[in-house]
């Protein structure tokens, strides 16, 4: 595959920003999609953060593969990070969250305790590509609705401060940090999990490559989702497209629009947990 570059105008501005707030916060939270923690990372961000501590949130658990997850848990922290994996609807996260703070300030805490300086809140900026669930999070842990949530790329437009506890307070990075990806494969699965508009790539591409997954790896879930009869490539989106009553006037099907459909399917879980980015 070759490598595509998706990489907007306004993420220069995103990475000022954030490189302005790294000098004032104690720690970075980074959002990323347990579906596909690596894809939904931003080297870039990386660089910028240097040896600033780090909590990976990994968000959407109830979206990925169990086991997959767990692997990613270790690799993580092997790494050197604290991590945290969380369903946002059912998790309590604040909870959550305070608690890995107090390990991640730990050391922090007792060094500024031996100097004899006065506690104050842990502030720590959280970031994350679009669409990882990162307002979502925002709004379980603040006492208000401190961020506005869609389903689509790039609704957070401003840095704003949130206090959490009396101990923590967040500041908010605008939701236009889109990934850098170093190759096709890895925009394919930000496309896969909803990640980047859907102009970022051609949708053929993207339902072509979970088309050919599924057919290896998962044809039950096709049977009982769209009781697909036989698995060839040429009659895959048709079949799609009759079970969904998708058709036109003169009989044939409505590639298009089974295409998007099979897309939503996959992002939203209607076809299983699934771990794009696997180890």
């Amino acid at each position: 595959m070759s490598q595509v570059h998706w990489y907007p105008g306004h993420m220069a501005k995103a990475m000022r920003l954030i490189e302005e707030q790294l000098k004032v916060v104690d720690f970075v939270i980074e959002c990323r999609d347990a579906r596909a923690p690596m894809s939904t990372r931003n080297p870039a961000l990386s660089y910028s953060i240097g040896q600033k501590k780090r909590l990976i949130v990994l968000t959407k658990k109830d979206l990925a593969e169990p086991r997959e997850t767990e692997k990613w848990v270790k690799h993580l922290e092997d790494e050197g990070h604290e991590v945290l994996v969380v369903n946002v609807l059912q998790d309590d996260v604040k909870k959550l969250m305070v608690e890995k703070t107090d390990i991640v300030m730990a050391e922090k805490r007792q060094r500024d305790e031996r100097r004899g300086i006065r506690p104050r809140p842990a502030r720590a900026l959280i970031v994350g590509v679009p669409n990882v669930g990162k307002s979502s999070i925002i709004n379980k842990i603040a006492s208000r609705k401190a961020a506005g949530v869609e389903n689509r790329p790039g609704v957070t437009q401003a840095l704003k401060l949130i206090k959490v506890t009396e101990q923590l307070e967040l500041v908010d990075t605008p939701g236009v940090l889109w990934p850098k990806f170093e190759s096709e494969t890895m925009g394919i699965h930000c496309a896969l999990i909803g990640s980047i508009k859907e102009t970022g790539y051609p949708i053929e591409l993207v339902t072509n490559y979970a088309r050919d997954y599924f057919l290896h790896e998962n044809r039950e879930v096709l049977i009982e989702r769209y009781n697909m009869k036989d698995f060839d490539i040429m009659t895959f989106y048709p079949q799609i497209g009759i079970h969904r009553g998708y058709i036109k006037e003169g009989g044939d099907v409505e590639l298009d629009r089974t295409r998007s459909t099979f897309l939503s399917d996959i992002q939203n879980g209607k076809l299983g947990r699934i771990t794009w980015d696997r180890l």
